[in-house]
């Protein structure tokens, strides 16, 4: 890696935050295939393109095929992505060294299994990639080969695929040169991963895109054309569900891929290798549960906390605690803005499975961000992208069944299942969650007879002990201090035994406690009976 870092001073990819457009051309193929076996017709294969010379790469894992001369001939660009003439040798060169690093990565180090071989149809059992004018603006294509189908041992055949990759990364290339060739190696060779692996869920594509888009930054953290997309998730938000399937160019999947560099930022990448180990029998949905669960944590409660990730972008950005390049990225798209008067404001919205609607809301001095998620497992799994109900109440003053969040900002929550739903909010950088069911005895009777009370940890993972915080229902300190945790039925809670600060068990009433769990805190209240 060394000789590529030493051109990226020429081959600097341009501004970010372009457009989302058609990065990959893999989907064609697969829509192809998906389109064929509805209609049962004939499946019209692509042929692989002859050019004029191959050469192996430096470890022997890929033949790359070709041309010196005419409209295919490789180039390196300048920083504007004008091509350098005579300079194939070097395009040649650089992504040999590039593919090989590639393998290194995904193969090697994160353990993802090799593509099948092609027995040779590309003049070798190597994987070969086709360098090829492919037109402004697309990257790579990964091209299964459908006559060619392998046992998988899963539900999906697996197939033997090639790349196609551009010529140069020039003009009409939102990341150009060197840096262009980086991340479509890295993606379009985990496509082939995918489905010379795990097979084809072709109703599912936007999910592999949404993968091989996050394996970029994994294999290359310089480069940062995902961020191009992530900008494109963040405009549309609040109406691009999770697992919705492509519909449009905004919904191709690459927009997603910061849902996998999350879950890869907690768990590590091997989370997904053991992704794709499911998808081999399940699809996206349901894959995803299982791997999360393996983790000790689930697929709504790990939404939830990517939810409230997203708040912490751009000028609010944490690259230690949250995502690395968050100060690259935009702030989400607010469902709505209100700023609070004297009169109770009352929200009402649709909101589809795996979405979350962000409302910031000002109120005299505070400003809050309401986040509202909707985590309908059932919904996403069977994919009805069904449309649920809900009414967010705010308001400046105490009222009725609201919960007070800052000084000067109430709100509460309706919905007709609240199992399904999660309504966070972060006020002046403190993450407060509000759930379900997080606390129990509730009442607690503290006669040392029943135990003590427990409050459900959402974090898989603790950095220390949780510190609990106890208030009177006028809101007065009675306990504050770390607490112990406990497994109950398998799921991880704080302990705390119904002493105040003097030791002495707390009288009857209503009591609201505060829980820091590294850097989030819940909230909630509970009653005690003597």
């Amino acid at each position: 890696m060394a000789r590529i870092s030493s051109l990226f001073f020429i081959f600097l990819s341009g501004p970010l935050l372009f457009a989302q457009s058609e990065k990959c051309g893999t989907f064609r193929y697969i829509e192809q295939f998906r389109v064929s076996k509805k209609n049962l017709s004939e499946i019209s294969l692509a042929v692989r393109p002859e050019l004029q010379k191959s050469v192996l790469s430096p470890t022997g894992k890929f033949r790359i095929h070709f041309d010196t001369t005419g409209i295919n001939e490789p180039a390196l660009v300048t920083q504007n992505g004008n091509r350098i003439p005579n300079t194939y040798t070097q395009y040649i060169d650089t992504l040999s060294v590039i593919l090989d690093s590639v393998w290194n990565a995904e193969i090697n180090t994160y353990g993802f299994t090799a593509p099948p071989s092609d027995e040779g149809r590309g003049g070798g059992n190597e994987f070969d990639f086709y360098v090829m004018d492919l037109g402004s603006g697309l990257f790579g294509e990964t091209i299964p080969e459908y006559d060619f189908p392998i046992s998988s041992g899963g539900v999906n055949p697996l197939y033997a695929s090639y790349i196609r990759i551009d010529n140069d990364f020039g003009i009409g290339y939102r990341t150009k040169g060197i840096q262009g060739i980086m991340v479509t190696c890295a993606h379009e060779f985990h496509h082939a991963v995918q489905v010379g692996g795990t097979g084809i869920w072709d109703q599912d594509f936007y999910f592999y895109e949404l993968c091989a888009e996050a394996m970029e930054p994994i294999v290359f953290p310089t480069v940062k054309d995902y961020i191009n997309d992530v900008a494109t998730y963040y405009q549309h938000i609040f109406n691009t569900p999770l697992f919705q399937p492509a519909t449009n160019s905004i919904t191709a999947g690459y927009e997603r891929a910061i849902w996998e560099i999350f879950l890869m930022k907690k768990f590590g990448a091997k989370e997904m290798k053991d992704l794709w180990a499911e998808l081999k029998t399940f699809r996206p949905v349901q894959a995803t549960q299982n791997v999360l669960q393996k983790y000790s944590t689930s697929l709504q409660r790990e939404y939830s906390d990517f939810s409230l990730w997203n708040t912490y972008t751009n000028t609010r950005a944490d690259s230690i605690k949250y995502f690395a390049d968050a100060k690259l990225f935009p702030t989400p798209t607010y469902t709505a803005s209100i700023t609070l008067g004297t009169t109770e404001e009352s929200i009402t919205r649709n909101s589809k499975s795996f979405l979350s609607n962000y409302f910031s809301v000002i109120s005299q001095t505070d400003s809050t961000v309401f986040i509202v998620s909707n985590a309908n497992f059932d919904d996403a799994l069977n994919t009805s992208q069904q449309e649920y109900p809900f009414t967010l109440r705010l308001s400046s003053l105490p009222g009725l069944n609201l919960v007070q969040y800052a000084n000067s900002v109430y709100g509460q929550l309706l919905v007709p299942d609240p199992s399904q739903w999660k309504l966070s909010t972060v006020v002046q950088g403190i993450i407060f969650q509000v759930g379900n069911a997080a606390c129990f005895p509730n009442p607690f009777v503290p006669d040392g007879k029943h135990g003590p009370f427990l409050i459900y940890l959402e974090s898989s993972s603790l950095n220390s002990k949780p510190d609990l915080y106890i208030y009177t229902s006028a809101m007065d300190l009675i306990y504050s201090g770390n607490v112990p945790t406990t497994i109950f039925s398998g799921r991880q809670y704080a302990a705390w035994d119904g002493r105040d600060n003097n030791n002495k068990v707390v009288s009857s009433g209503v009591y609201i406690y505060f829980l820091k769990i590294n850097t989030s805190t819940i909230r909630g209240k509970f009653a005690v009976l003597r």
